[in-house]
């Protein structure tokens, strides 16, 4: 059965606005209990505001207007991972590990730097190594933090932590959708099945990412609320 591509590019269109309007719902809850937020809380509502909505606005505007969105999509990726590193650094009790992640931010950037200065074929399109640098990052910074929740539990159920729901949303993000871009070259002459994908990646977006940000900043203003009870 095949797939009208242009019912496909229709659908894609609607999806890239509503993965920016999606970045709303955490940035329209982080305004109304900032004063709630922690610090890795006020780090998501940033990523969420400059990120996904400012720059991902931005995205769409170039894409639409300018028909060429790649320095703003690139930009929006290198601060997407920034913000979010940055909100781990302070959910991290180890020392050692926050002093790991200056270190791994400045590899990130280096590496976006190296890739879009001289690796990138800037006629062709977006590079995908920005982006597997970025899933590596995050995976490996949300695992870090599971691992510290197993080994320093605390009484109150994961389902309740603000920052585990918010790593649930970034681990089924990235994990899911890095594949998209490791495999976007390779078929680029079967433009349907690129573009089918990239709905899975948008919907994913929209779905767990800004949702689990948003259902973790709402968690850190019910807590400063009302004092925590033991789980049983």
């Amino acid at each position: 059965m095949t797939v009208s591509s242009v019912w496909l590019v229709a659908l894609s269109k609607q999806l890239n606005v509503l993965s920016v309007a999606a970045a709303l719902l955490p940035v329209g809850v982080g305004l109304l209990h900032w004063r709630h937020l922690t610090t890795s809380g006020r780090c998501l509502w940033v990523c969420s505001l400059l990120a996904s909505l400012l720059l991902g606005g931005l995205c769409e505007y170039g894409r639409l207007v300018w028909h060429n969105n790649i320095l703003p999509l690139r930009s929006q990726v290198w601060l997407e991972t920034v913000m979010l590193t940055v909100a781990y650094y302070h959910a991290f009790t180890n020392p050692r590990r926050r002093r790991a992640i200056p270190w791994l931010l400045g590899v990130f950037t280096l590496g976006a730097v190296v890739e879009t200065g001289w690796f990138m074929d800037w006629r062709v399109g977006n590079g995908p190594y920005l982006h597997v640098l970025q899933a590596m990052l995050l995976i490996g910074v949300v695992l870090a933090y599971f691992e510290q929740l197993l080994n320093n539990p605390t009484p109150v159920p994961l389902s309740r932590n603000p920052m585990f729901v918010a790593s649930v949303g970034v681990m089924f993000y990235y994990a899911g959708t890095v594949f998209v871009y490791v495999l976007e070259r390779v078929m680029r002459q079967d433009t349907d099945q690129i573009r089918m994908m990239f709905i899975v990646e948008y919907t994913l977006r929209i779905l767990v990412l800004n949702g689990g940000i948003a259902a973790a900043l709402w968690l850190m203003a019910r807590r400063a609320g009302q004092p925590v009870r033991a789980a049983r």
